[in-house]
């Protein structure tokens, strides 16, 4: 390897360099529909070529390592249900043992140790590649990303966020964040199939932290109080058999994040949010996924007053900016979503889903 590329390494890892680096390139897949947009390229054209070529990084990372290393999670996921079939509490219980792992290049493989408890929700425990550490859990997380894309496939926009080349990487590095998401992307959008949808939100819920914020979050924008409060109930329904066997305060940091005393989570949310750029997975996801759907509701007979009415306030610099639409939901949900006054004129919405059919009713 040349003087050269050592050396920007060098200056990459020094410090916090190389996890700001992470951090924005995972934020730049939102401007993707953008840069698609400036060079005169229909949404559905490019998102075809771009995920493919996603797919195929994805692969190539995998398999040889390119730009993998990320996290341990393909090696400690799988074998933190070994701890909870031994007799012993995993959020309590270290999970110690040795694995090799290929980091950032092709052949660069290091000797990493573990020792660490449980951290996630109950249900990841249970997320597992049998037999198949390493490269079998990051194929599992590609498939994971794979389906949510299938499942996004009628909405360009969404795919040229979610189906961008960084997201690839990340799925090929194995972070367990792709079987929620895969999970809540079916909750949300396979609208013929409710009871489905709602058993998989349910799953969802029982194994990153994230998912129920996020979950809570949009049953708030729809202001549906009940699945808010059923929200809550189902997350800690999960937790009790392992708050029952204690110790409580392991227990508790690990899921809610909450420094108690003995935490073993070095890192704490929210002061090394920089240090996870998965954590990032989750807005660029939520970009993706209900981005075009608010686009859409600004266009139709339920929010194009709100948006028109938000516009007229707002000044010109802000007329085709997403913020705006924003404000428009944010008025019509303080309205309770009741038809507002009729006013002429049809929305202009800053951005939407190329090719995507016409939809109705809030995100």
């Amino acid at each position: 390897m040349s003087p050269g590329f050592n050396a920007v390494l060098a200056f990459l890892e020094t410090g916090t360099r190389y996890a700001y680096l992470l951090d924005a390139a995972t934020l730049v897949s939102l401007a993707i529909p953008t840069f698609v947009r400036r060079l005169g390229v229909a949404y559905a054209t490019a998102a075809r070529w771009i995920v493919a070529a996603s797919i195929l990084l994805a692969l190539v990372s995998v398999s040889t390592g390119l730009f993998n290393g990320g996290t341990d999670e393909p090696f400690t996921t799988p074998r933190y249900l070994s701890v909870l079939l031994a007799g012993h509490n995993p959020y309590a219980t270290a999970l110690v043992f040795s694995f090799s792992q290929t980091q950032g290049i092709p052949g660069h493989v290091i000797l990493l140790h573990s020792s660490t408890t449980f951290i996630y929700l109950p249900l990841t425990l249970f997320l597992t590649a049998p037999g198949l550490p390493g490269v079998g859990f990051g194929l599992l997380m590609v498939a994971a990303w794979g389906a949510s894309l299938y499942l996004l496939r009628h909405e360009p926009w969404s795919l040229l966020v979610w189906g961008s080349p960084v997201v690839a990487v990340w799925a090929a590095n194995g972070f367990n964040d792709f079987a929620p998401l895969a999970l809540l992307t079916f909750a949300f959008v396979v609208a013929a199939r409710p009871r489905a949808g709602r058993t998989l939100e349910f799953l969802a819920l029982g194994m990153k932290q994230f998912a129920p914020f996020v979950v809570a979050i949009y049953y708030l924008a729809r202001r549906r109080w009940t699945a808010v409060a059923v929200t809550g109930a189902v997350t800690g329904l999960f937790l009790v058999p392992f708050l029952l066997w204690g110790p409580v305060d392991p227990v508790v940091c690990a899921a809610f994040l909450i420094p108690l005393q003995g935490c073993p989570i070095p890192n704490q949310f929210p002061g090394a949010l920089f240090l996870h750029w998965n954590y990032y997975l989750w807005p660029v996801w939520g970009v993706a996924l209900f981005g075009p759907r608010l686009v859409r509701w600004a266009a139709s007979s339920e929010g194009a007053p709100y948006y028109r009415a938000a516009r007229a306030r707002s000044r010109a610099g802000w007329a085709r900016e997403p913020r705006l639409l924003v404000r428009a939901y944010g008025e019509a949900w303080r309205a309770g979503f009741a038809p507002p006054a009729r006013s002429a004129g049809p929305p202009t919405p800053p951005v939407g889903s190329e090719g995507s059919p016409a939809g109705k009713g809030a995100p």
